[in-house]
């Protein structure tokens, strides 16, 4: 990705003012189709295990200067003068105090706003300030975990922050801290199996048949096609009787056999005490990628399959492996490990 050079420096990270949660909750509901209102996506960083939901016209680019990390979101140009609205993404070491570190932010400017935050039991703060001559406006959430630190911050035109407000407070108010062992847990007691799953992914089916449980489920919009189309990442888990009894290898040449020449292996590595493939595939129309997991106890394997297409498939891999992490199954329900 490409670099630019007007990510903040040396300021540190994000902040906002609440707004009506109506207006934030109208913006959401079109990522859902309706309403007629510009799909949101979600950004996901596994490096830094943090997610974002922003329009998607917005785009985004990526910057590292003094050991923080930056990926600042512009919506499209606006054809007006003045500066636009930025949102930028921050991670980095935190060598000082929540509040010492927002010092560089809020000199010289006059504060709102101010009170504390929490994501997924990351406790922070919050800001809501302005120029002294009112002619610029800022937010700024900042999080402390243990000796590092995750920011949002926006900064703009007053009349263009203004403008910008429900969306802004999307944003802020989406951020989360990807903590897998905070994932909600979805349970299979007939298994003794149970995998974290991030609360915007959402299940889409069960079946259960012959001796095998399948479930799926499918991400947040991840990308939005030519044709107005959300792009997802689909998840199936899969649970079945290996045969005479056998464990990981049979499970996975049984699998292997099944899915045939068309799913071509990129990569194959050891997951914890299972194995994990890249697999590509083709049709007359697309390419996907599938990661796929294979676990296996008593007689019994369980696979986690992953399958995004190609454009989108880079940025979901580590989420895959986020999820992957959380899976208990089989005997008093022991973490796959």
């Amino acid at each position: 990705m490409s670099t630019t050079s007007s990510s903040p420096r040396k300021r540190r990270t994000t902040g906002w003012s609440r707004r009506a949660f109506a207006l934030a909750a109208a913006l959401a509901a079109s990522s859902c189709g309706g309403g007629g209102g510009e799909a949101l996506v979600t950004y996901f960083n596994g490096d830094h295990g943090v997610s974002l939901r922003h329009p998607a016209s917005w785009r985004s680019d990526q910057a590292e200067q003094d050991g923080v990390w930056y990926r600042t979101f512009l919506p499209p140009p606006a054809g007006t003068p003045g500066r636009p609205v930025s949102a930028t993404l921050m991670a980095g070491a935190l060598t000082v105090p929540l509040a010492e570190y927002a010092k560089s932010y809020l000199a010289d400017h006059t504060v709102a706003s101010t009170g504390p935050e929490e994501r997924q039991g990351v406790a922070g703060r919050s800001w809501a300030f302005s120029s002294a001559d009112g002619k610029r406006r800022f937010r700024l959430l900042l999080l402390a975990s243990g000796d590092r630190f995750l920011g949002l911050y926006a900064e703009g035109d007053a009349a263009a922050v203004e403008k910008q407000a429900p969306v802004l407070d999307l944003m802020f108010s989406s951020l989360a801290v990807e903590r897998p062992e905070r994932y909600p847990v979805t349970a299979w007691k007939e298994e003794q199996a149970s995998l974290g799953v991030p609360g915007s992914w959402r299940e889409t089916r069960r079946f259960s048949g012959g001796g095998t449980m399948l479930t799926q489920f499918v991400s947040p919009p991840l990308a939005v096609d030519k044709g107005g189309q959300t792009v997802h990442v689909s998840l199936t888990v899969t649970f079945e009787a290996i045969a005479e009894g056998g464990g990981l290898p049979e499970l996975y040449a049984a699998d292997r056999g099944r899915l045939g020449d068309n799913f071509q292996i990129t990569n194959h590595s050891s997951f914890r005490d299972g194995y994990v493939d890249v697999m590509r595939t083709e049709t007359p129309v697309t390419i996907s990628y599938l990661k796929r997991f294979y676990f296996a106890r008593s007689g019994r394997g369980c696979s986690l399959s992953f399958e995004a297409r190609d454009d989108v498939f880079p940025r979901a891999s580590r989420w895959a492996d986020y999820i992957a992490s959380t899976l208990t199954f089989g005997d008093a329900g022991k973490a796959a490990r």
